[in-house]
């Protein structure tokens, strides 16, 4: 019976993989657009000299960048200053029922002029392309467009957010009802974001990339999320093991529970086949069924992010990693409703 399962497991795992959409070039812009970006910033002295310095290079330039200082403990706004963008400066804590980044995403919106919104997370490398590309799929899709941009790594530890990393895209692959969308990079017109209410209507939710393409859709704004297919990169979590750890931990257990259920099942499924091929040593087929995700991982990682062939061939020290730290989120936010980000203690309800 386990040897069926794992088998079905392996199989969905191509079926989400089949579903994946990535970023490209669909023909020509039609017209000229004022795109206003939104960067919200917290101590992110690091990563906004890079990301402003690649917008200033895209082929189509931002009719304007507005960087949202919130109320950062380092030199965020000193930096962004030296740029040729709109300084916002929050310089008190959210107000009670926010979170600290759809507090700043608002702030920059209430500032913004132009008519599409590019909300851009600090850590994000676009090419210079990016935009360009990124607004000829909006002009096929229209709505809201999503981009989760491909992996790119440093330092070894990053390797181990691979779990996640998949379990975020298959998440919001094209399988059951779909309900969310890539945070790090939205695209979408200003009418239809103030249609539904922008970042004011979700200005409580940790996984608020979740909540919003949810607004969208109960107003029958269409959803669109592709993978950044080297249009866009990032590194999430640079400043450590405990950063990683923090990060996915803030966010991982409610994301869960967030997407509709037929996906949460397949996905739950999916992953136990995962852990029961880890764990099956009862005859020689255990010599087929690991394999067959060794070989069906090294596809996948290789069109996430800056993957080796050994995370692939050990792919359970990943997967044990991952139920440590979701085990920890499910603590944190059901049992204490709080998590930690960036020096803040965050309520979940």
């Amino acid at each position: 019976m386990k040897e069926i399962i794992i088998i079905i497991s392996w199989g969905i795992g191509w079926l989400y993989y089949k579903t994946l959409k990535f970023l490209k070039r669909e023909g020509l812009i039609s017209r000229d657009y004022k795109i206003s970006v939104i960067i919200p910033a917290r101590n992110e002295e690091r990563n906004l000299p890079k990301l402003l310095s690649l917008l200033e290079r895209q082929t189509y330039r931002p009719y304007e960048i507005i960087v949202v200082n919130d109320n950062s403990e380092d030199n965020t706004e000193e930096v962004a200053r030296r740029f040729n963008v709109k300084v916002v400066s929050l310089h008190e804590e959210p107000p009670a029922g926010w979170v600290g980044k759809n507090w700043a995403i608002w702030n920059g919106y209430l500032e913004s002029k132009g008519e599409l919104l590019l909300f851009l997370d600090a850590d994000v490398e676009p090419r210079e392309d990016f935009i360009e590309v990124l607004l000829t799929s909006y002009e096929k899709y229209k709505g809201l467009v999503s981009c989760w941009p491909y992996q790119r790594f440093e330092r070894f530890y990053e390797h181990l957010n691979f779990t996640f990393n998949l379990v975020s895209i298959f998440s919001m692959a094209l399988l059951g009802k779909k309900d969310g969308a890539f945070g790090p990079a939205m695209l979408i017109s200003k009418k239809d974001y103030e249609m539904v209410g922008g970042h004011k209507e979700v200005k409580d939710k940790v996984v608020e990339d979740m909540s919003l393409a949810k607004n969208c859709i109960q107003k029958n704004i269409p959803v669109n999320n592709f993978l950044g297919n080297g249009y866009i990169k990032f590194r999430m979590y640079p400043n450590g093991i405990l950063d990683l750890f923090r990060g996915f931990s803030k966010n991982m257990a409610k994301g869960a529970f967030s997407i509709n259920l037929l996906n949460f099942l397949l996905i739950f499924f999916y992953i136990y086949g995962v852990y029961a091929s880890i764990f099956y040593f009862k005859s020689n087929l255990f010599n087929i069924l690991y394999p067959l995700y060794v070989f069906q991982f090294y596809i996948l990682q290789r069109k996430l992010g800056d993957y080796k062939w050994y995370d692939a061939l050990f792919f359970p020290l990943h997967f044990i990693f991952f139920l440590f730290v979701f085990s920890y989120s499910i603590f944190r936010t059901f049992f204490t409703k709080t998590v930690i980000w960036k020096g803040r203690k965050i309520r979940v309800d």
